[in-house]
């Protein structure tokens, strides 16, 4: 057997449980073997490697990509000791909050529209009977489609000005204009009624069934019927699909939580949101009985929420936040709450319209009284724990714990000054800070023990801001690997493939293929796999084994040889339009490339090139 073949042959896997990668659910625990100042590119070892890849073209990104490039200046950049406090109050647009805006203008301008079609047309472009609409929407990559999807969702608002002026800022109506087809075909009252009756499925695991009412006190609450023991040891109870429908009839909300787990164009919908929003999308659907039913108390979720409505009519009242973009959810709030505030928004949805919130704006709904008709609507989640403050827990607790191992540095294990505590803390506050209650405001001494004390307070100061600015700078060097670190995270949480008919073709999803050195290759998909350097082993996470569900499965890397890295690179950052000859990678032989781009096509995750149903060389 070939040195190639062994390797490939020998390729480890190791599986890393969903509780051990970064999350903000839990305090985190990172591994310092795993975020330190060796996680850097493989092309960043090997000056050669580095001039060689720039001399060709690969793994250039889409025009949209590559609009993200500029040029900083001096301006652009604060002193390291400066610290911004403007967050906390609206801000005027700046270039750097609206590049988005800016890249999507740039979009407009060559991905079509499709005002008239549904999103699972887009989708599912053989369902299209329009023949020029099927070939211009079959023309797309699968970046552009995904656009096309987000777009299509907020038609009749641009992209640009949605990013721009409501995005993580204020709630948004986005009315159907009429085509109430084009959240056809997603989910409807029938489909669900058919996944209770072929699937099994587990009450808080799959769905919930709640009524917001009354209780013996007067006061509203919500009411949840799951059968759910509070042993944690203990297995979900099976729904019961008479009962749950009974309870329907009586009033209840069913609320499914995955509701892509049987539903295909959902599914699909979502991985390819995922390729456009580029974090973790998920998905609630939400069925409620007719007159003015409620399954649910007002409160706010820790997501940007998209409300399509699927079926009938609903009625949303939206409240202004009593806190800005939250890191979890709300406790329900009570009718006594809400006293006094006026909702921002008071509509009604019909079939095709979407509502937006970003998360912290308070909301409830129900359905109408009048008209006899169900509600259907799906909410389609983003951005849940993706913010700046989850990647600084990451990056902060490890360059402390390096900062202070540092051996050229002893700055951070000195001791603390001795006596530091007879001049430093709250009751040692001078008495003009008003801020302070009369008992810990230090009784006024003479001038020259209050300018020792001020002077011994002043220096504190001044080496403590010398430590922490230590730790931030040990913090920005370390940024990149604490990306990496996101990146395996968003790698464990998405979607698998949902593959278009043209990609199963180019993939081993239909039919396995022997790779060849003049075979032409590329990622299947802009940004499903990821390369992590790793105790000394290239290792390539990637969605292509994810469960439909949240955290269905454990992440399975895939584990190389250091010298793979170069290689692997190449492949994974070739993307549409692009493609690479297998034989161009960087290698010490034929075999060893042969072995690696197998390696991946066999999981699922490379693409050959085809014509006409053949693999082209050329």
């Amino acid at each position: 057997m070939s040195r190639a073949a062994k390797k490939r042959a020998k390729k480890n896997r190791k599986t890393i449980e969903h509780s051990d990668l970064p999350s903000t659910k839990r305090a985190v625990e990172t591994n310092s073997d795993e975020i330190d100042n060796k996680r850097v590119r493989l092309t960043e070892k090997d000056p050669s490697v580095v001039k060689t890849l720039s001399s060709i073209t690969i793994g250039k990104q889409l025009p949209v990509q590559k609009l993200f490039d500029h040029d900083d200046t001096e301006d652009d950049h604060q002193e390291d000791d400066e610290v911004d406090d403007d967050d906390d109050e609206p801000r005027p647009e700046v270039t750097g909050e609206d590049s988005a805006g800016e890249v999507l203008d740039a979009v407009d301008s060559y991905i079509p529209s499709f005002p008239n079609a549904s999103l699972t047309e887009i989708l599912m472009v053989d369902s299209i009977k329009d023949e020029n609409q099927k070939q211009l929407i079959a023309s797309l990559s699968s970046s552009q489609r995904a656009t096309c999807l987000l777009r299509a969702m907020m038609d009749p608002i641009p992209l640009d000005e949605f990013y721009r002026e409501y995005w993580e800022k204020k709630p948004l109506l986005v009315r159907g204009s009429g085509n109430t087809k084009r959240f056809q075909n997603l989910l409807s009252l029938e489909s669900i009624r058919q996944m209770t009756k072929d699937h099994k499925l587990f009450y808080g695991q799959d769905l919930n069934v709640t009524r917001y009412q009354k209780g013996k006190d007067g006061v509203k609450r919500r009411i949840t019927l799951d059968h759910v023991s509070d042993n944690k040891d203990e297995e979900a109870e099976a729904v019961d699909r008479a009962e749950v429908w009974s309870n329907y009839d009586r009033g209840c909300t069913i609320r499914l939580l995955f509701p892509h787990k049987h539903a295909d164009n959902v599914q699909s919908l979502l991985s390819s949101l995922e390729l456009e929003m580029q974090c973790m999308v998920g998905a609630n659907a939400y069925l409620t009985p007719p007159n003015s039913s409620q399954g649910f108390a007002p409160h706010y979720d820790d997501i940007e929420a998209f409300c399509l409505q699927l079926e009938g009519k609903k009625r949303w009242k939206v409240y202004d936040p009593t806190f800005r973009l939250p890191r979890v959810s709300s406790e329900d709030f009570t009718t006594e709450d809400l006293e006094g505030k006026t909702p921002v928004l008071d509509v009604t949805l019909e079939e095709g319209d979407l509502l937006y919130m970003p998360r912290g704006w308070i909301h409830q709904a129900c359905t109408l009284q009048e008209n006899g008709e169900h509600s259907l609507h799906l909410t389609i989640s983003a951005m849940q724990q993706w913010s700046w403050v989850d990647l600084l827990e990451i990056v902060l607790p490890e360059a402390l714990e390096n900062a202070a191992m540092d051996e050229s540095s002893i700055t951070l294990r000195q001791g603390l000054p001795r006596g530091f505590l007879d001049y430093m803390g709250a009751m040692y506050k001078e008495p003009a800070d008003e801020k302070l209650p009369e008992s810990l405001k230090k009784v006024s001494e003479d001038d020259e023990e209050k300018n020792l004390r001020a002077a011994l307070q002043e220096k504190f100061r001044a080496d403590a801001k010398k430590r922490i600015m230590k730790v931030t700078k040990t913090a920005f060097e370390m940024i990149d690997a604490a990306c990496d670190q996101l990146a395996k995270r968003f790698m464990s949480e998405r979607q698998p493939l949902a593959l278009t008919e043209e990609e199963k073709e180019s993939t081993n999803a239909i039919e396995e293929r022997n790779i060849l050195p003049n075979t032409l290759c590329r990622l299947v998909r802009p940004g499903i796999a990821r390369l992590l350097i790793e105790e000394d082993k290239a290792v390539v996470y990637h969605c292509g084994d994810n469960s439909r569900e949240y955290h269905g499965k454990a992440l399975s890397p895939m584990e190389y040889e250091m010298d793979d890295g170069p290689a692997i690179e190449q492949l994974l950052t070739t993307i549409e339009p692009h493609w690479i000859f297998v034989n161009d990678l960087f290698h010490d032989t034929i075999e060893d490339k042969i072995a690696i781009a197998q390696s991946l096509y066999d999981e699922g995750i490379l693409a050959i090139k085809m014509q006409d149903g053949e693999v082209t060389t050329k």
